[in-house]
């Protein structure tokens, strides 16, 4: 017996794609995703067609601070065995749709980060009328569940899909470098890095980022270690970042490639450098440079952080600085450039952090999606064994 599964998202961004792939490819899950495919969002690539599952199309509205997607009542109405919708507390058709669904008989689970920092009493009542509306929640990690649990949701109902990356993507851009000591020279040289030590960053150059501290603590780091910055991504502040690389007098150790999407041509910075240099607010790019086996320095202001910094260890796979303190961001990166054998154990650590089948991987999230689904679906008389 298989279960027919339809999957609601605004939009499915590239890195989704290997979590749908490989969900769709367990034993028993017939999965249809619904999605907006002309919608992109940043660097968020949408997309029509994949190999393994269905896509339907699902375009979104905005309606002020609202959203109205109703495509989320067409799945329902469709009759699936198990509906997952985003859980945004400013979607419109959520009620009506989790609604219709209950009365065909279908298993239903909500998967978001189950709170939000917009007007978040209303998020948080509208959120709590979901316990009687839905069978499980699924969260992007345990922080997320303790926090729910605490407020009243049955915990038994929780699930945890740990938000992630394609790891085996990463390991195979990585192998060809890895253990290649000729072949990484060669690239620094044509780069001209030398053997001096390389900080990364990678992701969009936006303010809540903060990518210019990584500037102003590579001007104090130099005047020791003749270290060099590489940003792989794109953003309006990049004009702002050149001219202030030249105002330090460190325009010739910053480099700027641009935003890079196929890991192949990632590989090679990121092999190169010594540790991921993420002043702001991290998400997703935090898997990245763990993927590479590389410690994460960043801010020390959980709040602003996303729900991915829960896997940074201070002082295991990555330092903590002072938000917006130069000078402390600068002694942390001495701290790693120093200390080589740290280095290597924070190194060790990183790569442990999204390895195994329930680390910060694809496979792991699948299992939680797994656990899921099984249980919405069991609450209705289904099994997909």
């Amino acid at each position: 017996m298989s279960l027919s599964v339809h999957l609601v998202q605004p939009l499915v961004p590239a890195y989704r794609l290997p979590v749908f792939r490989r969900l769709a490819a367990s034993p028993g899950i017939d999965l249809t995703v619904w999605a907006d495919s002309k919608t992109d969002a940043a660097s968020l690539q949408g997309i029509t067609s994949d190999r393994g599952f269905r896509i339907e199309p699902a375009p979104t509205r905005r309606l002020g601070p609202f959203l109205w997607q109703p495509a989320s009542i067409d799945a329902a109405k469709r009759r699936p065995d198990v509906l997952i919708l985003s859980w945004n507390a400013r979607s419109l058709d959520l009620g009506r749709a989790l609604g219709i669904a209950r009365r065909h008989g279908a298993g239903t689970v909500l998967w978001g980060h189950g709170f939000g920092t917009n007007h978040p009493w209303l998020g948080d009542l509208r959120r709590r009328r979901a316990i009687a509306a839905a069978d499980a929640f699924l969260l992007y990690g345990p922080d997320g569940r303790e926090r729910l649990a605490a407020t009243g949701f049955p915990p038994e109902r929780l699930f945890i899909a740990p938000n992630a990356i394609d790891q085996d993507a990463i390991a195979a851009a990585a192998a060809p470098w890895r253990g290649d000591a000729d072949r990484l020279a060669a690239f620094r040289a044509e780069h001209g890095l030398g053997e001096d030590p390389v900080l990364l960053y990678l992701a969009r150059l936006e303010a809540e980022k903060r990518p210019e501290r990584a500037i102003e603590a590579l001007a104090i780091v130099r005047r020791r270690i003749p270290a060099r910055l590489a940003f792989i991504g794109n953003g309006a502040m990049r004009p702002t970042l050149e001219q202030l690389a030249r105002e330090r007098g460190v325009a010739d150790a910053v480099v700027f490639l641009g935003a890079i999407y196929d890991e192949p041509s990632i590989a090679p910075w990121a092999c190169c450098a010594s540790c991921l240099v993420h002043p702001g607010a991290i998400g997703l790019s935090i898997f990245h440079a763990f993927g590479y086996g590389l410690p994460v320095i960043t801010s020390d202001r959980t709040e602003i952080q996303m729900p991915e910094f829960e896997t940074h260890r201070d002082g295991v796979n990555g330092l903590l600085y002072r938000h917006g303190d130069a000078e402390d961001l600068a002694g942390k990166i001495a701290t790693l450039l120093d200390d080589e054998p740290r280095r290597r154990r924070m190194s060790e650590a990183a790569l442990a952090t999204v390895s195994g089948p329930r680390g910060r991987n694809v496979e792991g999230m699948v299992a939680g999606f797994l656990d899921a689904i099984d249980f919405a679906a069991a609450r209705h008389g289904k099994s997909r064994h």
